[in-house]
């Protein structure tokens, strides 16, 4: 009886334990490769504009996140581009890349990078509603104005191959970084060689002339 009894207690510690083991693992496997996110983001943003974001936040032990690769964002944005009709205006939002870092007063600092298909058209751009905020840097590229918040957006025609006509203009890239207050330099700088990684892998018919420098 004794033996049954110690019989029992054996296998029931194993089975626990495996258990515990089998758990740690699935939880490695779930658990964010925070190395690939950190090349996505290297990819998306370049790497010495993803290091200069991270000094000037000025704090250690950055977390960055970038769950979508560069085809399978490009993937995304070409299908929604190709089922695209004139009075589409739902889109989803995607973040490429985010870096975060946890200040001496316990907030978070976020510096984050997004695109999406824009509700915004090329053609209202030069309507006095948008000229206010929006300036056009060339026929492809609009700038939203100093808005007095740590972030910069931007409208790119970009046309899609196997998209409806008109899709470039009614249906341009929208773009933002926003930062906790990096200098406008380097916001400019990431914001540039996001939108050209992203058009490029969307191969737009006309490829957009993104300058390095935005403001003016």
């Amino acid at each position: 009886m004794m033996t049954n009894r110690a019989s029992i207690s054996l296998l029931v510690c194993t089975l626990f334990v495996g258990a515990v083991v089998l758990s740690g693992c699935s939880e490695a496997k779930g658990r964010p490769d925070a190395s690939k996110d950190l090349t996505r983001c290297h990819q998306y943003l370049g790497e010495q504009n993803v290091g200069a974001v991270v000094d000037a936040m000025g704090e250690e032990d950055p977390k960055v996140s970038a769950r979508l690769g560069l085809s399978d964002l490009a993937g995304r944005l070409a299908s929604e581009a190709e089922a695209w009709t004139e009075n589409d205006l739902l889109h989803d939002s995607y973040r490429a890349c985010r870096i975060s870092v946890l200040g001496k007063d316990g907030g978070a600092q976020v510096t984050e990078a997004t695109v999406k298909w824009s509700v915004l058209t090329m053609k209202s751009m030069s309507e006095p509603k948008y000229a206010r905020s929006w300036r056009k840097v060339n026929d492809q590229v609009f700038v939203e104005k100093e808005t007095g918040r740590p972030s910069m957006r931007l409208l790119v025609g970009c046309r899609v191959s196997g998209a409806l006509s008109g899709q470039e203009v009614g249906l341009p890239l929208e773009m933002e970084v926003a930062d906790p207050g990096l200098n406008l330099s380097l916001r400019q700088k990431v914001l540039t060689v996001f939108a050209r990684t992203v058009t490029d892998e969307l191969a737009c018919a006309d490829t957009p002339k993104i300058p390095s420098v935005l403001s003016g």
